[in-house]
């Protein structure tokens, strides 16, 4: 974890029980039939195309400005928010780090291999555990 830990240090200032708030577009989810609920696919808990790490908003920095989470939305139609823990990121040898955007205050990366294919990688994880904050329905109808 050299490269996260030398260009985005885990910052012990973020408490572990912080939320990470996750922007999630409408393909990234989909209805778990064996979970009976949307949830986010793992995709939606990658880094970022771009080769930067899994862009993140913080809870804190949301509430100390007396802003919504729903604020990090702004320009994203049609998106849902899920937010897991910076303790589970840490638990799966993820480092959190605060990189505030010019736009955005509360921006954050979660730096760390993300993993591939296992039931045991850390995007699956973070899939399985992450609670909706802010859930738009897909167009297409909910299942019944």
């Amino acid at each position: 974890m050299s490269f996260c830990s030398d260009n985005f240090p885990n910052d012990p200032s973020i408490q572990d029980d912080a939320n990470l708030f996750r922007r999630i577009p409408p393909w990234h989810y989909f209805f778990d039939e064996n979970e009976n609920r949307w949830r986010p696919s793992s995709a939606a808990f990658e880094d970022d195309e771009d080769g930067d790490p899994m862009s993140v908003y913080l809870s804190t920095v949301l509430m100390r400005e007396n802003r919504e989470p729903s604020s990090v939305l702004a320009g994203h139609l049609g998106y849902s928010l899920a937010s897991i823990t910076a303790g589970l990121a840490r638990s799966k040898d993820q480092t959190v780090h605060p990189k505030p955007l010019p736009e955005e205050s509360s921006h954050a990366v979660v730096c760390g291999d993300k993993g591939k294919g296992n039931k045991s990688a850390p995007k699956k994880r973070f899939a399985m555990a992450a609670i909706w904050v802010v859930f738009n329905p897909p167009l297409q109808s909910l299942p019944q």
